[in-house]
């Protein structure tokens, strides 16, 4: 037996060593190139022996070696865009790969965040993405703009049409009565706004909207974060590709309102006349024959809207590859308004210029930076308001087309003078106290917006071993701004209209900064099982914040210039009038620790979670930091042995949890204040005014989602769907303090608002020959909006003051209902009278013409039930189409465009039917100047935003040009709309940016142009 045991150890000690000989010998050391299909090098290709942790990447041209490979191995050559491709070593030891890229996968890579980029396939979060040919295809005027209605769940409102005008960007519904807007990032750097950017210069925008994808950005994701990548130069060498491309256009009014014209408002002021029991005092009989014939027939519209309003934009961009890669661009934008455009008083200008270097300083070492600078300036004039002096777009609507543009002497007319009273031609008119001639309101309104905006970037990516990279970033963005107004010296003695006295200008200059270090550090597990795919990813992160607001000065008087571009204070004739308001300084620190694991097994089972810890100065003392964690999981159900399908090509199950936080709180919120003003005892004092919470924090936004997506028909067509449900707790509100303390409310977290949405959206696209390509996308997005607290007063919020035009706030936020609610009387009909009957809610049993306040209720919601998007596009040869539907259904309008207080004023041309309101063109009231549903409207709608023929020369043409591609357009802007409503624009969202209490209030709309345009795009 022992003789037996050593002969067994001697032979088992044998073939190991000749099975570790031959193994040896087996063992090869390879070389080779990788290049892509126009035969350039590739560098960063990874190339793994499969199964090992044996690897290497591509240096700059394309080359790599790996030793110790067993030709019984494969090596596996992966390359982010192109096929992977795998390759039996046997008994070769050189390689030259060709890598073609995918435009499958191309097409499917989304921006996760923190540098990290996911397949979509492999996905567990509902992520949107929008590619640069979407956003090519737009002309967007303002980057935000390219988000309306190419992903479902995100409502872009519009606050005016006007040149420049601020968008208000909604995700997954109104979390907030506060702030909603979500976190912009530009390649990882926190902005405030996309507004800096021209749109050519974009690569892709990634849409994180539920929790699981935007809970690595913590207190700041809550509201859903942008993710926009600018274009860069590629590692592929080459010459260096030249971009220019332009357009120029005309805008017009699309559409307006039906108002009386001349005769009609005549006889419907005759019949007040004849009904009238006592006339106003001062107020004129019935006009006329020869009076109506010698009275204008004024279109306000017409008069204040100018025609063929230019727009234009160019765009010039070079980026060059290899070794060292660069991309500089640089933009010039113009749009003239359509109001106030040729006298300077409604434009809107952005100069941008920007830059990307990227050097390998080693083959494992890329150095980053970026420059940008943008200047932008904004003329503007008031809007969507009802106040006197400036509201021209209300007094459109208001004005009579009786009253004339100029008076006889070409003086502009004022229908508002009492000494002695306006008249026209002989004919005397009445006195219109609460409008102005829209004409004189432009001509004292010069109001401007300046702001120059600069971003610098910089980074370093390291790579010590394959499976490991390290990565650090500095930015720094900076934007001053200076607000200027000026009211000048203008007189028109016979008109009665004079600044004499009122002659005013002010400047208010802003400076805000943003700096931020983030280092990140992820690694892939290569040594794991082929099956198993396992990412780590590591980071901290400071976020510093400054707002300087410099203090106003505002000097009366005058000066020796009268002209908006040459006036300042030094050229006052006396500055000592001059008031100046205090400066304002704030700083936010922002401290974050966060790490995100990414797994997948058999490339069918996916799981992902990730943690936040962020600490903000923002905060009291007792909750200045806290955590963020998210989950989520997918099945990959078509990956099943058990799930053979010839239709389906994907179909994935995923179900995510997290939360988020919003720190849209003011700065020091959470501090005591105190009054500096005070007196004790006769003598200066300083008095306590609001206590302090130590206890203040973020509003926290929990949110659950699941979802499916489906790709059938050889990846032609795509259906994604999601489902859920958004809390926002802690909402920041004042509290009630008891007036007895004689102190002012302090911030607290006591509201909570709860959002419930369904998501679809469906692709298909079709290759039918070489020649003819079509494509369709449509997206839906419902949304139901339900304030579920507002602590434990339950005080409504009440908000939409309209001034003059109503006494009561138009809406309320009340539990129970949507934020930002309309809130008024109900109308049952009209009496014989013409007096509008109100429902009796509470059962006082009074004059149904006279309610009182206990019969108020909800009367509309100013948002909408879903909005939804259409867009398409085919090519044929060298022509190509695409269009864009974008639509918003079930959101109610309030319209406040007619003017109850003044006596006189001009009404819709519906007022001449029988079953109208009563006649009040002299005096009285029927009832129309209480806030009650008479006044809510449907403002559902769908536009063709955007019609888009091109054509594309052929390559018998570019070649004699030396050019790589010419491509001419013509394209129409908001060419159709499809809407109930009678205002200029349906598209009505918030009064001001970020007022979320007021919203769909039509007090007077500027309305988004039609515009039509003419491009080029050329390449080098």
């Amino acid at each position: 037996m022992k003789q037996f045991d050593c002969w067994t150890k001697l032979s088992i000690s044998l073939i190991f060593l000749l099975f570790s000989f031959f193994t040896v010998t087996a063992q090869v050391d390879v070389s080779g190139k990788v290049v892509d299909t126009d035969g350039l090098g590739l560098v960063g290709v990874n190339v793994v022996e499969k199964g090992t942790d044996n690897g290497t990447v591509t240096d700059y041209d394309g080359k790599f070696s790996l030793t110790g490979v067993s030709k019984a191995s494969t090596l596996e050559f992966s390359y982010i865009g192109y096929a992977t491709q795998s390759v039996l070593v046997g008994d070769n030891n050189s390689f030259e790969i060709t890598m073609a890229e995918d435009q499958a996968v191309l097409g499917e890579v989304v921006v996760i965040g923190y540098g990290q980029t996911q397949n979509k396939r492999s996905t567990t979060t509902a992520i949107a993405t929008i590619s640069s040919s979407q956003i090519d295809n737009l002309d967007a005027t303002r980057t935000e703009s390219a988000l309306q209605g190419l992903a479902p769940g995100v409502v872009v409102a519009q606050t005016s049409g006007s040149p420049g005008a601020p968008l208000t960007v909604r995700m997954r519904g109104i979390g907030s009565p506060n702030a909603s807007a979500p976190l912009y990032l530009v390649n990882g750097v926190q902005v405030p706004s996309l507004e800096y950017l021209n749109s050519d210069d974009i690569e892709s925008i990634s849409i994180l909207k539920d929790a699981a994808s935007a809970a690595i950005y913590g207190s700041r994701g809550g509201n859903g974060v942008v993710l926009v990548q600018t274009k860069t130069g590629s590692r592929k060498e080459g010459k260096p590709s030249v971009t220019i491309s332009g357009y120029y256009g005309f805008q017009n009014l699309a559409y307006k309102p039906e108002l009386m014209n001349r005769d009609e408002y005549i006889t419907y002021y005759n019949d007040a006349i004849a009904n009238a029991g006592e006339m106003p005092v001062g107020f004129r009989g019935a006009f006329s024959e020869a009076e109506r014939a010698a009275l204008p027939d004024t279109d306000w519209y017409d008069v204040i809207f100018e025609s063929n309003a230019p727009i234009n934009n160019t765009h010039i961009s070079i980026t060059d590859g290899g070794k060292v890669r660069y991309s500089i661009g640089a933009g010039l934008f113009n749009q003239q308004g359509l109001v106030g455009g040729d006298a300077g008083k409604s434009d809107y200008q952005r100069i941008n210029a920007r830059g990307t270097l990227s050097a390998d300083l080693l083959s494992n070492l890329e150095f980053t930076v970026s420059a940008d600078y943008t200047q932008v300036t904004r003329n503007f004039l008031s809007e969507n308001n009802g106040g006197t002096g400036t509201a021209l777009m209300n007094y459109i609507t208001a004005i009579p087309a009786i009253y004339p543009t100029h008076a006889e002497n070409g003086e502009v007319f004022n229908m508002g003078r009492q000494a002695p009273n306006p008249s026209y031609n002989g004919v005397p008119l009445n006195v219109l106290g609460a409008v102005t001639n829209p004409l004189w309101s432009v001509d004292i309104t010069n109001q401007d917006a300046k702001q120059n905006i600069t971003l610098l970037s910089g980074g370093l990516s390291y790579q010590p071993i394959q499976s490991l990279s390290i990565n650090g970033t500095y930015s720094y963005f900076d934007l001053n701004a200076l607000n200027r107004t000026f009211v000048p010296f203008i007189e028109y003695p016979e008109q009665t209209f004079t600044t004499v006295g009122n002659v005013r200008y002010s400047e208010s200059p802003t400076r805000a900064t943003i700096q931020q270090y983030s280092a990140t550090a992820e690694y892939s597990f290569d040594v794991l099982p082929e099956d198993h795919n396992l990412k780590l990813l590591a980071g901290s992160e400071v976020v510093q914040r400054y707002l300087n607001q410099f203090g106003s000065v505002s000097n009366s008087g005058s000066y020796l210039v009268n002209d908006f571009d040459d006036v300042n204070f030094a050229l006052a004739t006396d500055i000592s009038t001059a008031i100046v308001s205090p400066a304002q300084e704030s700083e936010v620190n922002l401290i974050s620790y966060f790490g995100r694991l990414s797994y997948e097994f058999q490339g069918k089972y996916l799981f992902s979670a990730s943690i936040r810890n962020d600490r903000s100065s923002n905060f009291g003392g007792n909750k200045r930091s806290g955590w963020f964690p998210s989950v989520s999981a997918g099945w990959v159900l078509s990956e099943e042995s058990f799930f053979q399908s010839s239709i389906f090509d994907l179909i994935k199950l995923r179900a995510s949890w997290g939360i988020n936080g919003s720190d849209a709180a003011n700065p020091y919120s959470f501090l005591a204040t105190v009054a500096t003003n005070a007196q004790v005892g006769g003598a200066p004092g300083i008095t306590l005014t609001g206590l302090a919470n130590p206890d203040l924090k973020w509003e926290e936004l929990t949110q659950t989602n699941v979802g499916i997506d489906i790709n059938a028909f050889n990846n032609k067509f795509g259906l994604t769907i999601d489902y859920y449900i958004k809390d926002t707790d802690d909402i920041l509100l004042r509290a009630n303090t008891p007036l007895s303390t004689g102190l002012n409310p302090s911030f607290v977290n006591v509201g909570s608002v709860k959002n419930t949405g369904l998501e679809i959206l469906l692709s298909y696209r079709h290759t039918v020959n070489e020649d003819f390509k079509w494509n369709a996308n449509l997206n839906i997005g419902f949304v139901n909006n339900e304030v579920t607290s507002l602590g434990n007063n339950g005080q409504a919020l009440t908000g939409g003051n309209t001034g003059q035009l109503y006494a009561d706030p138009i809406t309320l936020t009340a539990v129970g209902h949507p934020i930002s609610s309309f809130y008024g009387y109900e109308v049952e009909g009209l009496d014989a009278e013409g007096n509008l009957i109100f429902a009796d809610l509470n059962n006082s049993g009074n004059d149904k013409t006279t309610p009182d306040i206990g019969d108020k209720t909800f009367i509309g919601n100013p948002s909408p039930d879903f909005t939804y998007g259409l867009s398409f596009g085919a090519s044929y040869k060298g022509f190509d189409l695409g269009g864009f539907f974008y639509g918003s259904q079930g959101n109610d309008i309030f319209d406040a465009t007619i003017r109850y207080d003044a006596i006189g004023s001009n009404r819709p041309v519906g007022y001449t039917e029988a079953n109208a309101p009563g006649n009040i063109a002299v005096g009285g009231s029927n009832g129309e100047h209480h806030v009650s549903d008479f006044h809510v409207r449907d403002g559902s709608f769908l536009k063709l935003k955007n019609l888009t023929v091109g054509y594309s020369f052929p390559e018998s043409v570019l070649e004699k040009i030396r050019a790589e591609n010419l491509r001419l357009y013509i394209s129409g802007q908001n060419l159709v709309t499809f809407t109930k409503y009678t205002g200029a624009d349906p598209e009505i969202g918030e009064n001001s940016l970020n007022n979320f209490l007021d919203l769909g209030i039509d007090r007077g709309f500027y309305p988004q142009p039609r515009t039509v345009i003419f491009g080029f795009q050329l390449g080098f």
